[in-house]
């Protein structure tokens, strides 16, 4: 299983975002950030790669100033693995 999230330093742009993809077509959800990823503010937006050029062009459409990055996460074993994307 592998999926895209957007992580950000505050709860409150990371929800902000969520409501733009939202608005725009971009399916996705809050979920709580892996831990093993160790970055942000512990919750990400969550949604399907095949959106990913929606989703990168939404986030540069409306800049966030707690913008973390793009990672795709995936399970390795019994442990989430993410890597940074754009």
């Amino acid at each position: 299983m592998q999926y895209m999230i957007v992580a950000f330093r505050s709860r409150n742009q990371t929800a902000k975002m969520y409501e733009i993809f939202t608005l725009n077509g971009v399916p996705s959800k809050i979920i709580n950030t892996p831990r093993e990823v160790n970055v942000g503010c512990g919750i990400s937006v969550r949604f399907d790669e095949s959106f990913f050029s929606k989703a990168k062009m939404l986030a540069n459409r409306y800049p966030q100033t707690s913008f973390v990055g793009f990672l795709k996460v995936f399970i390795s074993g019994s442990r989430y693995v993410a890597k940074r994307i754009g």
